[in-house]
């Protein structure tokens, strides 16, 4: 049993995305039924993970998951309506070939926050007898992930199962409530009603061992991402790609719309090939970015800052903010990049398939701090001062154009 070939890893190439169609996957993994195909071409297990999504995201994260979920679906609709009733493995195969990038997005939306130290060891003694099978299961993935007898429902009512379990471990009637209400608000258990799942991200080992306190599970939380982009970029080459594409998933990871080695036109005539660009709606702007990446063992000087400079200026499109990114810049480059309206962002050193997550890290933090440390309206007027900016020095360019000829 291989990948389908319907499935389009655009699907989950944000983690928003991936963590919606990880839960319609799991969803449809472990639903009995299924729906009419001629009555309703659109499952009820859309609704199911909409209102699931709701609970974990908002915004723009939220749309793109859910958008993520209904093509999914649509797809699955199209090409396995007969066959989701009488063989399911093929959706284990996609868990199995995703399952980083899935995991990756479960701990981002874990909300650690939901479990307190009153209850957390009574929920890691919980995830290690569903692991064991001491709690009831009904079906499990081939990678782990488990269809559980239900713990409560929608509503908080416990399940018999559950309370029974709890009773054994001795564990007050009130306290059973606030295991429940932790384990489904932290996002451990997903749906509920009839169908309560535990993605096979939350019933690892290490992730159990290490459900720590909160700040200590933060530090664990982007120590697994960086574990799962050393694997995304482990044997990729050559070094400049490398660097290209974790500066394309951290803007993608901050909401835009990401092209690499993007062909952009130019003034005179002819294109001007960009490392990375950016797109992102602040209201009814579109706000671009242009990002150079210059993944070089020496450092970047003065003459590289002026060419790349002059390449900004040459594009009929002008980006409302320019990165520059590398291991080092020479003091006079360093200078010459902010007094042109760069940010620069020095990562010490190289980048590579091994340090691949500190690098996201750093750049991730760097610009976080400045989208999202913006509150949005200060964001929004910035976006059209730089348009404003971006027009008035086009119609000078070609004020001095129509001069000159």
């Amino acid at each position: 049993m291989t990948v389908p070939h319907w499935f389009n890893e655009k699907l989950i190439d944000t983690d928003a995305k991936a963590f919606g169609v990880y839960l319609a996957l799991l969803k449809a993994r472990f639903t009995h039924g299924w729906w009419d195909k001629e009555v309703r071409p659109i499952p009820p297990i859309v609704d199911d993970v909409r209102w699931m999504l709701q609970k974990s995201l908002t915004g723009k994260d939220m749309l793109e998951a859910f958008e993520a979920v209904r093509d999914f679906m649509k797809l699955l609709n199209e090409y396995e309506y007969g066959k989701l009733f009488l063989d399911k493995s093929f959706l284990d195969e996609i868990e199995i070939k995703y399952y980083e990038k899935f995991r990756r997005a479960c701990y981002r939306y874990f909300k650690r926050d939901a479990i307190n130290e009153e209850i957390r060891d009574y929920i890691r003694l919980f995830l290690k007898d569903v692991k064991a099978g001491v709690y009831k299961r009904i079906l499990m993935t081939k990678i782990g992930s488990v269809h559980i007898y239900s713990i409560a429902s929608r509503y908080l009512a416990i399940s018999k199962d559950f309370e029974r379990y709890c009773t054994n471990l001795q564990c007050e009637k009130d306290k059973i409530v606030k295991i429940a209400k932790a384990l489904i608000e932290s996002g451990i258990v997903v749906f509920g009603i009839s169908v309560d799942i535990i993605p096979a991200p939350f019933l690892e080992d290490e992730f159990i061992e290490k459900l720590a306190p909160p700040e200590e599970f933060e530090e664990k939380k982007e120590e697994i991402i960086k574990e799962g982009l050393e694997k995304k970029y482990e044997g990729k080459s050559p070094d400049w790609r490398i660097l290209e594409e974790i500066v394309k998933d951290v803007l993608k990871d901050l909401g835009f719309k990401v092209e690499t080695n993007k062909k952009l036109k130019a003034k005179g005539g002819g294109d001007i090939e960009v490392d990375v660009w950016g797109i992102k709606f602040i209201g009814n702007t579109r706000f671009y970015v242009y990002a150079s990446c210059k993944n070089w063992d020496r450092e970047v000087d003065r003459t590289v800052i002026d060419g790349e400079y002059g390449r900004t200026l040459q594009l009929i499109q002008s980006p409302h903010l320019k990165i520059f990114i590398a291991k080092k810049l020479t003091e006079p480059a360093r200078e010459t990049a902010l007094a042109d309206g760069f940010i620069v962002i020095e990562l010490g050193e190289k980048a590579s398939s091994e340090n691949a997550g500190e690098i996201y890290n750093l750049i991730y933090s760097h610009l976080k701090e400045l989208f999202i440390g913006i509150a949005p309206p200060e964001l929004q007027r910035f976006a059209k001062e730089a348009k404003e900016i971006s027009e008035r020095l086009k119609n000078l360019a070609e004020e001095i154009e129509r001069l000159s000829g």
